[in-house]
């Protein structure tokens, strides 16, 4: 690219010298009127009902086309039909609030996949879904249901109302619950659907997939039996995360997590009713006094499950030590004895008392010695003995090395106590968070802890229970009688990591309940060789998924509420005995079918109508649970046709946040393993081909939006303009400078609408791979960005306002000058590197790779040099330079197309009649492979480099003339080269010879002499001179005053006579049949230092080679050589390879003669040419 050497460019319809010279003349000619000057309707901004039209072209209208006219298969190689389908399969937002940023990003990188897709041909199908189900809609609900307004809706801002909502819940009936939740849905998907679309996101709107569809729920309820019959769902009474301020389990999914949690943590002694056979009849415990005891000591974060604790767990290898403590303000030891870990004695006592310190009577105790089966421990609030299990998953990082276990409150407690053959599972806790009479039975003190929130008020009873159990505990063991006061050894405040209902916000419990889960461990090996074959982008997605599917083994798919698709179970009335056969589930699918899934419950509870044949009897009641949300969308992948049949996954791309590895992209890949046939030859396949993660969106400080924070932005903002400062007025002398532009009422600020192109743009332009972050800056960039695609446009429809590519045979194609070549090798170089960006789904790259094209190669480069020639020139010269912008044009729209269609769509409706021949741009197939240009690459990229250390160099001389106060305007210089005698010199000289020199560097003169000869400064008014190299050889620039007068019509100063035209713009006035009594035509000597190349060369080869009237200096310029036409191309167009071979013996005799010096073509060779 060009943009370290060549500068900030000139806006490109600031007042230009040519403009300004159209208005400024003495003799009150209207030269404007002989200039071809941009005619474009293209305006500033699109209105708002012209984005419409334009959204309903490029969203609505293009995907019914392609799905009515591309082909669902193509001929591949040896003409077998190759699927040209490509499906994305939308993970369902959920309906449930306004549309947010998070939104925004994900469903225009979907739609940016799809018109990528389309692009290189494909026939795409995206049909959007919603996940309709769950808490929040039915919180929502129940605010309705409570409050009877539509306030119900702000109920996602306030997780207080979602717990008082659910405290209400129990005193309305499901069916009042369903109708106001699916009416609540059923208005949301439409808002939402709204937004969506309005973003130029295309897709099946028509016919979106709803998970609380009877259709959707019949699919669903089929992979769920289809999952009985194989044996994956099972009931147990085991711990699940539950929700009190919920009432509800919930799904890992549906947590979030506080890490600055507070809580009560507490050093505990358990003590031994009988010891392990290594301590009693170790010899140092010999002689222990009759009222010493011995206890475990653990350390807990949750004191509230102690009454739970049915065991102790000790690390089989870990070495334990029985201490005495010692209290520094006592004279004797305590007589009571405790097990702790070796490692961790330090630790236990810097929470002691200082000075405290600890005796060692026994050391080096391995734990599994500890454990031999006899031993016992006292669990006071039940008077019942608890045991000891080894578990590798104690440590020595953390607590004593001695664990309590409660198997109704923790997962690893309940497996450990499982695999002991402990199959009771004690959970004193109710469905809102409260100690049941379970929790202290013995001695019947169940009122005082009974009733009490087990997490705040509970936590303190227990603790002052266990602080004085002389006054609560009988003296079965004689424990409360003996010399030690307290169980509690220590207590302390501790913050950590702790799980939250995603909703309310509240902390969850751990809870042993009876649920509905399915058996993860059976399916995820299967599940984990699925993986194998899917791409992941970023690639560390795998990782991340697989080891959430490995640390799986059950799936809790119960919940205890009513809206959502319910499990069709029936429970028999006396012994609570459950029927959930294939038969049975089967039998209800088909009732609803016919009744709907509302009549499930509605119905009453002893209508036949739901009893299998099998179990026909009055004593069957439907259960009321219902599935996990994560299950209605994990099967969303049975909207797609063909589910299973061909061995393929079902979709081509999965693309959600990073959230989704723990959620929907682990339920779709489980569901849809667990119903294929394990028979060992057919592997298991995930419902993807290729899953793309998205990270979070962040605000500008790089916090992740929250409404309660206030950071959350909403995309209608950056459509509306109104997240960036208010339009100001443009400058005006005398004016206001701090004025804001106001809206028609004078008072209301006028805000720089964006529109949904500018939502895209940021989209593309973020890298989605990590967290995006929103602010105002990264706004304003992207306005930027839209506003010089806006701009750029403009222009190039307004100088190709009166081309007719019917007439493009009229310039040769070797007519081409450097500055031709250069943009073109730019434009299919990047046009290489956005496919390649694209095809990786790199939008980010893309659009950063346009942009730099756009800056760089056009606004800074060849649009500089080309205004002139595309204002002032000839026709022949203004023909060629058409057709180079046209293809520019068609490149840019190409390469736009996926990330801003609706001003592609505008673009192409403003492009003249004569250019709409083709395909709609965003119709156009864009084909694999690198695009031809005609040129000599290695010499283009030559020409390049030479060209930017000579503009470089022209530029700081020019600079040192503009801070001296010599030189105001870049043409009111000459420049004078002075080449080293380097090889490479050769471009120079050519560009001098063929007239383009002055016009690439935007000056009106430029001469051209040796580096050995001296320079004209001693003859100038002023000049200033800079070095500069071409590959290690030092040249010379000199800026001079130039030697001529300025033109009348293009102001260069390149004219013999003042306040006349220059000897070019006369030849076009002629050309143009121009007459004026005080303008003088004839034809004037015109020198190749003045530039317009493209019109020097077409008066050269009029009148023969060499022309006359060329300024020859210092050796250089000795008139214009046919090898100079077609220095940069050897061959206009590249041959196809058939071509090739055909031509090959052809070309083998000429090839060794062809060179740069004899009359070939240097900027040419067999690259290509359908850049035309």
């Amino acid at each position: 690219m060009i943009a370290h050497s060549l500068g900030s460019s000139m806006p490109l319809f600031s007042p230009s010298r040519i403009l300004r010279a159209a208005t400024q003349n003495p003799s009150g000619i209207k030269w404007s009127e002989t200039l071809n000057l941009p005619r474009s309707e293209f305006p500033a901004r699109p209105g708002a009902e012209q984005l419409e039209r334009y959204r309903q072209r490029c969203a609505d209208d293009l995907y019914a086309w392609q799905r009515t006219n591309r082909p669902a298969q193509v001929n591949g190689k040896h003409s077998q039909k190759v699927n040209n389908e490509f499906i994305l399969h939308d993970g369902p937002p959920y309906a449930n609030g306004a549309v947010h940023v998070g939104h925004a990003l994900n469903k225009v990188l979907k739609d940016l996949v799809l018109r990528w897709q389309l692009s290189k041909g494909k026939r795409v199908h995206y049909r959007p879904g919603w996940d309709c189900h769950g808490l929040p809609i039915e919180l929502k609900a129940l605010q309705e249901q409570r409050t009877k307004t539509k306030q119900a809706n702000a109920i996602e801002d306030a997780p207080k109302q979602e717990e008082d909502a659910v405290a209400m819940g129990a005193d309305v009936n499901a069916s009042s619950i369903r109708t106001i939740a699916r009416k609540l849905a059923t208005e949301t998907i439409e808002k939402q659907k709204a937004s969506f679309r309005g973003w130029g996101v295309m897709g099946e709107w028509d016919k979106p997939y709803k998970t609380m569809d009877l259709d959707f729920e019949v699919e669903q309820l089929n992979v769920f039996k289809e999952m009985v019959r194989r044996g994956f769902i099972s009931r147990h009474h085991r711990p699940v995360y539950w929700s009190p301020s919920s009432r509800t389990a919930l799904a890992e999914a549906e947590l979030e997590y506080d890490d600055n949690h507070k809580c009560t943590a507490a050093f505990i002694k358990i003590p031994f009713l009988r010891l392990p056979i290594a301590l009693e009849q170790h010899p140092k415990l010999e002689n222990m006094h009759e009222d010493t005891t011995i206890s475990a000591l653990i350390w807990t974060t949750t004191p509230w499950t102690l009454p739970a604790n049915q065991a102790v767990a000790l690390n089989p290898s870990m070495f334990y030590s029985v201490i005495r403590l010692l209290y520094p303000n006592r004279m004797t030891a305590e007589q009571d004895l405790l097990l702790v870990a070796e490692d961790r004695i330090e630790h236990v006592l810097s929470f002691l008392p200082e000075g405290t310190t600890a005796n060692v009577v026994i050391d080096n105790l391995v734990g599994e010695e500890l454990h031999d089966g006899r031993e016992a421990l006292w669990n006071p609030f039940r008077d019942e003995e608890s045991y000891v299990v080894l578990a590798d998953f104690v440590t020595s990082n953390s607590g004593t090395g001695v664990v309590h276990m409660a198997p109704g409150h923790g997962m690893e407690d309940y497996l450990a106590c499982q695999e002991a053959g402990d199959q009771t599972t004690l959970a004193p806790a109710d469905d809102d968070g409260r100690f049941t009479a379970e929790a202290f039975p013995a001695g019947g003190h169940s009122y005082l802890l009974s009733g009490l929130d087990v997490q705040t008020d509970g936590v303190k009873a227990v603790l002052d229970i266990l602080k004085t159990p002389n006054r609560h505990f009988g003296d079965r063991y004689g424990f409360a009688q003996s010399t030690h006061d307290s169980f509690v050894l220590a207590t302390h405040e501790f913050v950590h990591k702790n799980p939250i209902d995603w909703r309310t916000k509240q902390p969850v419990i751990v809870r042993a309940t009876a649920q509905w889960f399915a058996d993860v461990s059976a399916i995820k090996e299967r599940a984990l060789s699925a993986l194998k074959d899917v791409t992941f982008t970023p690639e560390g997605g795998r990782t991340r998924l697989q080891s959430f599917v490995d640390g799986r083994s059950q799936w809790c798919i119960s919940r205890q509420r009513a809206w959502g698709v319910p499990i069709p179970v029936l429970y028999h009335r006396d012994s609570g005995e459950a029927c959930i056969t294939p038969e049975s589930i089967e039998h209800i699918i088909n009732t609803m079918k016919v009744r709907g899934t509302d009549a499930w419950f509605s119905d009453p509870q002893d209508d036949p109508s739901w009893i299998h044949s099998s179990i026909a009897g009055g004593h069957w009641i439907r259960g009321k649970d219902t599935m996990d949300v994560w299950f209605d969308s994990g099967t969303t992948w049975t909207t797609l046709s063909g589910s299973l049949g061909n061995g393929l996954p079902i979709s081509d791309v999965y693309l959600e946040g990073t959230d989704q590895h723990r959620g929907w992209f682990q339920s779709s890949l489980l569901t849809h393993v667990a119903i294929q046939e394990a028979d060992g030859e057919a592997p298991a396949r995930a419902p993807f081909r290729h899953l793309i993660t998205h990270g979070f969106t962040l605000d500008a400080d790089g916090r992740k939006m929250s409404k309660s924070l206030g950071n959350v932005v909403s995309p209608d903002q950056i459509l509306d303009g109104t997240l960036l400062p208010p339009v100001k007025p443009r400058k005006q002398r005398g004016k206001n400078k701090t004025a804001t532009v106001t809206d028609g009422d004078g008072q209301t600020p006028k805000y720089d609408a964006m529109g949904p192109d500018a939502l895209r743009l940021w989209v593309a332009s973020s890298d989605y791979t990590r967290d995006v972050s929103i602010s105002v800056p990264v706004l304003q960039s992207v306005q930027q960005a839209l506003q010089k695609y806006r701009v750029t446009f403009k222009f190039l429809l307004g100088v190709l306002a009166d081309y007719n590519p019917a007439e493009k045979t009229l310039a040769d194609h070797r007519d081409l000058t450097f500055a031709d070549h250069a943009v073109l090798y730019q434009l299919a170089n990047t046009q290489q590197e956005v496919w390649n960006a694209y095809d990786q789904y790199k939008f980010y790259k893309a659009v950063s790779d346009i942009n730099t094209f756009i800056n760089n190669d056009l606004s800074a480069f060849y649009f500089e040099v080309i205004k002139d020639t595309m204002y002032a020139g000839s026709k022949h010269a203004r023909l060629r330079t058409q057709m180079v912008l046209r293809s520019i044009l068609d490149g840019l729209l190409k390469m736009l197309g996926p990330v801003t269609p609706h001003l592609v769509e505008e673009v192409w409706e403003n492009c003249p009649k004569a250019m709409k021949n083709e395909r709609h741009p965003l119709k156009r197939v864009w084909p694999e492979g690198k695009i031809k240009v005609p040129g000599n690459h290695e010499r283009v990229e030559e020409g390049l480099d030479v060209f930017y250390d000579l503009s470089a160099a022209v530029k700081l001389a020019q600079e040192e003339a503009r801070q001296a106060g010599n030189l105001r305007s870049g043409l009111a210089c000459k420049i004078e080269v002075h080449l080293p005698d380097t090889p490479e010199r050769h471009h120079i000289e050519r560009w001098f010879r063929r007239g383009e020199l002055a016009d690439l560097l935007v000056v009106s003169q430029v001469s051209v002499r040796a580096a050995k000869d001296k320079d004209s400064a001693s003859n100038a008014a002023w000049s200033y001179d800079q070095l500069f190299e071409i590959n290690g050889d030092e040249g010379k620039v000199v800026v001079l005053p130039p030697d001529h007068h300025k033109c009348v019509r293009c102001w260069k100063y390149t004219a013999v006579e003042a306040e006349q035209p220059c000897g070019r713009c006369r030849g076009v006035l002629r050309e143009q049949g121009f007459s004026h009594p005080d303008v003088r035509l004839e034809s004037v000597p015109h020198e190749r230092g003045q530039g317009s190349g493209g019109d020097l060369m077409m008066l050269a080869m009029m009148d023969g080679f060499p022309g006359e009237g060329v300024a020859r200096e210092g050796g250089f310029g000795e008139g214009v050589d046919e090898e100079d036409v077609g220095f940069y191309e050897e061959d206009v167009f590249e041959k196809d390879e058939e071509e090739e071979q055909d031509d090959e013996s052809e070309d083998d005799d000429e090839s060794e003669e062809d060179g740069p010096d004899d009359g070939g073509s240097d900027y040419g060779d067999d690259s290509g040419g359908d850049i035309f």
